[in-house]
């Protein structure tokens, strides 16, 4: 379903992207994916190395969207101030359409996904009914791998030649963290609840006859 979704999502930014031009669509794309990398990189080493930002509630679905918007932010801002609302490119009509409404698809596609992958890495993804709907990895597999793939482009240029870990590889773990995470904490409740106590003495009084 999370797949459709996105198609949807693509779609509706196809319409976007052709009422603001190949210009404006690149600049939104490109900051998008920029800032979904970096969020993805840089959530486990926040959540590493501020032990605080994963004991909240959604720690690091919160960590996630703090970064990616933040950073979106950031760069859109950038890009107003240097480029798009310097300077004014223009394109013949076709070619203005036709590629504005393909990035605009890439990026309604990336944007989506994304935002399914932040709710599965929340508690609520482990609700069977929310589970159903998509928003686990295995239903994810289309989603996450096209943003790998934009994310280990990006990867690929900036990172250093040794460096052998993949969007993927670092998607994964994140989840693996959490759901262990949670496994842990569950199976802790159970050992310390008072009902499951095993030491505790059984009631020998013998019920008063009638």
């Amino acid at each position: 379903m999370i797949f459709w979704a996105a198609i949807l999502a693509g779609g509706l930014f196809i319409w976007i992207a052709i009422k603001l031009g190949f210009y404006e669509t690149w600049v939104i794309f490109f900051n998008s994916v920029i800032s979904i990398y970096l969020a993805i990189f840089l959530t486990p080493v926040m959540i590493d190395k501020i032990p605080s930002a994963s004991e909240i509630p959604c720690g690091e679905a919160f960590t996630l969207l703090v970064l990616s918007v933040g950073t979106f932010l950031i760069l859109y801002g950038i890009s107003y101030v240097f480029l798009t609302g310097q300077y004014k490119v223009s394109f013949p009509k076709t070619f203005d359409i036709l590629f504005a409404g393909v990035l605009g698809f890439f990026t309604g596609f990336l944007v989506l996904s994304f935002a399914a992958l932040i709710i599965t890495t929340t508690p609520i993804a482990r609700n069977r009914l929310i589970s159903g709907l998509g928003f686990n990895r295995q239903s994810q597999h289309t989603n996450i791998a096209y943003i790998c793939r934009w994310c280990d482009m990006v990867n690929s240029l900036v990172s250093f030649p040794d460096n052998q870990i993949t969007t993927e590889q670092t998607i994964n773990q994140l989840i693996d963290s959490i759901q262990a995470e949670k496994t842990g904490e569950e199976t802790e409740s159970n050992q310390t609840g008072k009902p499951n106590d095993v030491n505790q003495p059984e009631d020998t009084r013998i019920a008063p006859s009638i």
